[in-house]
């Protein structure tokens, strides 16, 4: 009982004890006390009510099938696209191009050999160079290489014939096997019209058409008219010999382009063999005659036999090369003038019709490559040298064209 009054006594004192305490903080109770406590302890949490959030609707994002989400967003298959994009390429890829260029490269008086009654210092020349079939047409392969087409006149018969034409100042020849300078140095076609092709006779030119055949080089002339399909264009040559302004040149002239024409050629090129030995200026036959053969038909007209430069007549917006020089001339050991040059035209067809245009180039050179002899290798000529042939062309041809 004593322990029960102490505990009573004890919960007394601490109740007087905080009834002191609310008495001095301003009279108020401890329940007050309490009840504003609750309140600042709600007043620093809100409490909203919880809303739970609405269902999402259905099928925001389609489900069922790609071909529904194809068409829903109204997409194209991307296969037809890429067809229709692969068809306009092909098309445009494939047109075909009917532009095709030939450029020819024409050289002048050919001698493979000599006089076989003198030195032939041609031969010789051959022997000092190891027999070498490639020395002569070394410094200017190249060029002919790179062109289409490749013309020289091959000036003297390949053969081993001893009957030969009487009362003749000069007969060349030179044996069979030298065909295959001409395969060496990349020509690959020959006029075999000239006044020497025949020193031989019969022999002698049925000799040398047999050796070209060897070798595979072309030849045309004296009323043997060639045909030549260069990069699928028909080129047609005709070469003859022509020493004055008459009928059955004439008529030569006329029949060869008839003959090439009916054949299919597209290009026609005429060789002549005329004018006067070591004359600059064309005779007046030979500018009439080139200016006949132009308006028949022809495309181009070169010619050879004065053994010096002669210039260029530019007839019908066609040219007539009146005179190309020599080039590797074993006729001559050695010649005064030592100028030459190689004419080079390139021809442009649209769809196998030639435009007309008139792309020319002269490349200026030397008949040897040793200036105080002749060694039979032609070279080109660079710097100064080149100038000086060059104007020698150009003033010969601005005679020609006033």
């Amino acid at each position: 009982m004593q322990r029960h009054r102490v505990l009573v006594l004890f919960v007394l004192g601490i109740i007087a004890t905080l009834g002191v305490i609310s008495i001095a903080q301003g009279g108020r109770s401890f329940g007050a006390e309490m009840d504003l406590i609750q309140d600042e302890i709600k007043e620093s949490f809100v409490y909203e009510p919880y809303i739970p959030p609405a269902e999402e609707p259905p099928e925001i994002y389609p489900q069922a099938s790609p071909m529904l989400y194809l068409i829903e967003y109204n997409y194209e298959p991307y296969e037809e696209e890429y067809e229709e994009e692969i068809e306009e390429y092909k098309e445009y890829e494939y047109e075909p191009c009917t532009l095709v260029t030939i450029t020819i490269s024409a050289a002048g008086d050919t001698t493979l050999g000599g006089d076989p009654r003198g030195s032939n210092f041609f031969i010789r020349e051959w022997e000092r160079n190891d027999r070498d079939y490639s020395f002569f047409f070394r410094e200017v392969r190249h060029i002919f290489e790179e062109s289409d087409l490749s013309i020289v006149n091959l000036e003297g018969p390949l053969t081993y014939a001893t009957v030969y034409r009487e009362n003749r100042q000069w007969i060349f020849r030179g044996p069979p096997r030298f065909a295959e300078i001409l395969s060496a140095g990349a020509i690959d076609v020959v006029t075999l019209a000239n006044n020497h092709t025949r020193d031989f006779l019969d022999r002698g030119y049925r000799d040398t058409i047999e050796a070209l055949e060897a070798v595979g080089v072309a030849r045309f002339g004296n009323g043997y008219n060639l045909i030549k399909e260069v990069n699928g264009i028909y080129v047609g040559m005709f070469g003859l010999s022509i020493w004055g302004d008459w009928r059955e040149n004439r008529d030569s002239i006329t029949r060869a382009i008839n003959d090439l024409n009916n054949r299919g050629a597209q290009l026609i090129i005429a060789y002549f063999h005329w004018g006067v030995e070591l004359a600059t200026v064309p005779s007046h036959y030979q500018r009439v005659m080139g200016r006949f053969t132009i308006d028949s038909g022809a495309h181009l007209v070169l010619g050879a036999h004065p053994h010096v430069l002669q210039g260029i007549e530019v007839h019908n917006g066609r040219n007539i090369v009146y005179s190309l020089a020599n080039f590797s001339f074993g006729g001559n050991n050695n010649p005064a003038d030592h100028h030459t040059m190689i004419f080079q035209q390139t021809f442009t067809f649209d769809n196998g019709v030639l435009v007309n245009t008139n792309d020319t180039n002269i490349i200026p050179a030397f008949i040897s490559s040793e200036r105080d002899r002749n060694n039979f290798q032609p070279i080109i000529a660079e710097g100064e040298d080149a100038e000086r042939i060059l104007e020698r062309v150009r003033v010969y041809s601005e005679r020609l064209n006033q």
